[in-house]
């Protein structure tokens, strides 16, 4: 019987260290969180002369909602996708890449604009995910001149002590987001232009506008070659001269248009300002529930599986006692009838634990929801009235810079008495659309910068 009780405490003590192990290994498979290291961007280290200074429009992003999400709404919830917070991160991560590449004083005006105001360099971005948890952007950045510069996924999980530090009192949870995207676009200035290069692209700025406004005037001094990646698709031919009075009439109606950018561009600000609280609040938010339901998921499907390898362990335990009708051996098969039920149990147990981890999950997706709905109310649009005209900037601000844009086009014909080419988008939208009854004031042109 020795031998007997001998080779059945090594069987359940083998059993106990493979159970014990598997309870550890599951205690292991709860992913930590910590904060990311904070990463900042390159600093100007001297003053950088006039005419390399480029200036850069912050497109408003690319919501980046799916065409079956947005007609269907319900439909996002599993992706986390929700089209009214998503319209709005349009409008506000553009406002943080802006204040980043200002704070580098590597750049002239950075401007949060709409995506067809024309400015030395552009870049257009698509949120591809967003949440509390992990912020995933597509950047592509190109110039006036027509050149790509470069296009990039930049992904990172939230900065956890941007939360525990409060709304508007830190770094953005995603700066380190924003802090790359700036060093890339400085690197590539650095590596692949010239300073002719660069002293070529706002000059090429100016001649494009012009060729808008004016075609018949600035025909010949641009050419359009076949674009090819990593050069320039417009070629400066000749440059205009200086006292030509027509050149001087389009540099102070674009010195009103870049009045307009400025002002649109501030109101982009002024909205970022008034959400940024509530929406910190709600990455803060969703990063917890998001971070409970993922550990939740994970317990629940360890206990199941560790239930469902409990019952079979104890229904397979084999017979160790022997079948001699001793005494010594009933006590044992009673003690491994009583193992065999307590394995079972203990796996059914961790099973129904299990389940009840899973319905804590669906209790967090539902916080996740209960505080999206909150936010949107939030979050409502902001409107605005600049110089006696009534802007909503939502996603229609790009039809009312399309408006202005018009109504710089009858400005230069009432100067100049030249109507303008039929063929150019703008006239087309300003006969497909009728004039404002009321005349609006242009903002006040800034100081005139130095001439092309």
């Amino acid at each position: 019987m020795d031998r007997v009780n001998s080779h059945s405490r090594r069987h359940w003590r083998a059993f106990g260290l493979v159970l014990g192990a598997s309870l550890a290994l599951s205690g292991c498979m709860i992913k930590e969180t910590r904060p990311q290291p904070k990463l900042t961007a390159v600093q100007a280290t001297q003053e950088i002369p006039a005419d390399q200074l480029l200036d850069v429009a912050v497109h408003l992003f690319d919501p980046g909602v799916p065409k079956e999400i947005e007609e269907h709404p319900e439909k996002g919830e599993k992706q986390r996708i929700y089209p009214e917070i998503r319209k709005a991160e349009a409008r506000y991560m553009p406002t943080l890449l802006r204040a980043t590449l200002e704070g580098t004083g590597e750049w002239g005006a950075v401007r949060v604009v709409p995506a067809t105001t024309l400015m030395d360099v552009a870049v257009d971005g698509q949120i591809v995910e967003s949440s509390g948890y992990r912020l995933t952007l597509d950047i592509s950045v190109a110039d006036a001149t027509g050149r790509h510069w470069f296009s990039k996924r930049y992904a990172r999980e939230a900065d956890t002590s941007s939360y525990r530090e409060g709304a508007g009192k830190g770094r953005d949870p995603y700066q380190n987001v924003y802090v790359e995207i700036a060093n890339d676009m400085l690197a590539y200035r650095q590596q692949h232009l010239s300073a002719a290069e660069i002293a070529a692209i706002p000059r090429t700025t100016r001649l494009r506008f012009g060729d808008d406004l004016a075609p018949a005037t600035y025909r010949d001094y641009l050419a359009k070659d076949k674009p090819r990646e990593g050069k320039p698709e417009y070629r400066i031919v000749r440059l205009p001269a200086d006292d030509d009075p027509l050149v001087d009439r389009v540099e102070r109606i674009r010195q009103r248009d870049s009045a307009m950018i400025d002002t649109l561009s501030e109101h982009y600000g002024a909205f970022a300002d008034k959400m940024s609280d509530p929406y910190m609040g709600w990455r803060r938010s969703t990063y917890d529930e998001i971070d409970a339901e993922e550990k939740a998921k994970r317990e629940a499907t360890t206990r199941k599986l560790l239930g469902a390898g409990a019952i079979i362990a104890g229904i397979a335990l084999p017979n160790m006692c022997g079948s001699s009708p001793t005494y010594g051996n009933y006590v044992c098969s009673a003690g491994e009838s009583v193992a065999r039920a307590a394995a079972v149990g203990g796996g059914v147990m961790a099973i129904m634990s299990g389940i009840e981890k899973g319905k804590q999950a669906q209790i967090h997706t539902d916080a996740i929801k209960e505080i999206t709905g909150s936010f949107q109310s939030e979050a409502a649009p902001l409107v605005v009235d600049v110089e006696g005209r009534t802007l909503k900037l939502t996603g229609s601000a790009e039809a009312q810079y399309a408006e202005w844009r018009r109504l710089l086009h009858d400005l230069y014909q009432e100067e100049t008495g030249i109507a303008a080419d039929p063929a150019t988008p703008d006239s087309r939208a300003a006969s497909a659309s009728p004039a404002p009854s009321t005349p609006v004031t242009p903002p006040a042109p800034p100081p005139p910068k130095d001439p092309i």
